[in-house]
């Protein structure tokens, strides 16, 4: 039996209707990676990385791909873009860029790297971190509003804040948030990549098998730092309920969410 079928049987018994016990499938996620080219005379170049304007360190340092133009050092200190130095978190926290922490003190690491800690929780990344800024200017990198420098999303540190989970909307169950219609201003309103949402044409949640992202990238169908936060489909909080909602998919939708249609905010930003 398939490790698919297998996970499918597990919680084939789960409420089909709740939010939180949707089945976990496999999701196939395509990989890029960056080649030399020949220049025509014999000699080759090589291309930045996978082409998305970020560029791989040849000093040894070992950082990984950084945002074209910025140093090893701008990388782990910064400072970061204007966009980010005062910006806010996905759990609603201001940066102060006078009282961050360094990486080097809270163990900061990429995904691989931090489940050899035994601090490290199974999903747990940034992008699902409330103290998380996501990218806002599509060089793929955010920021955090308690640590200094560049942050990827599946990047991890020992001071990782699980985002809150919003309350349930007086008068409403939990059943019900997964088909609810959202409150007036979310209707037709547009995704933080600037999708427009259309009420007539969204999939259901079960459809997209939502669920939380730490429970979906520690059991398999997501990679590390994908979230509805930094998400290009997802609509922000507009009325301090601390749910948002989707331009794709139908119900109420929590930050700390993920879906099978998942679309990296920084390709539209």
């Amino acid at each position: 039996m398939s490790n698919e079928t297998s996970l499918y049987n597990r919680v084939s018994n789960y409420d089909m209707w709740s939010r939180r016990n949707y089945l976990v499938a496999t999701v196939g996620i395509a990989a890029l990676s960056g080649c030399a080219g020949d220049n025509g005379d014999g000699t080759t170049e090589p291309e930045d990385g996978d082409g998305d304007g970020t560029t791989d360190p040849d000093d040894g340092d070992g950082d990984g791909e950084r945002p074209e133009g910025v140093s090893a050092e701008e990388f782990e200190r910064g400072p970061v873009p204007d966009v980010y130095i005062s910006a806010m978190s996905l759990g609603g926290e201001q940066r102060n860029p006078d009282e961050l922490e360094i990486k080097a003190d809270v163990r900061f690491s990429e995904y691989e790297e931090a489940q050899e800690n035994d601090a490290h929780q199974p999903g747990t990344c940034c992008a699902n971190c409330a103290d998380y800024i996501v990218d806002k200017n599509g060089d793929t990198f955010g920021a955090c509003s308690e640590v200094e420098g560049y942050v990827d999303g599946e990047d991890w540190c020992v001071i990782y804040e699980v985002l809150p989970e919003p309350d349930v909307p007086e008068g409403m169950s939990e059943a019900e948030l997964a088909t609810a219609q959202l409150p007036a201003e979310y209707r037709t309103a547009t995704s933080q990549a600037g999708e427009e949402r259309d009420p007539d044409d969204l999939q259901s949640q079960e459809d997209v098998l939502l669920m939380e992202s730490v429970e979906a990238i520690a059991d398999g169908p997501a990679q590390p730092g994908q979230s509805c936060g930094n998400c290009a489909e997802f609509i922000l909080d507009k009325n301090d309920d601390m749910w948002g909602g989707c331009a794709k998919v139908e119900g109420y939708i929590a930050v700390e969410d993920w879906c099978s249609i998942w679309e990296p905010v920084s390709e539209e930003v």
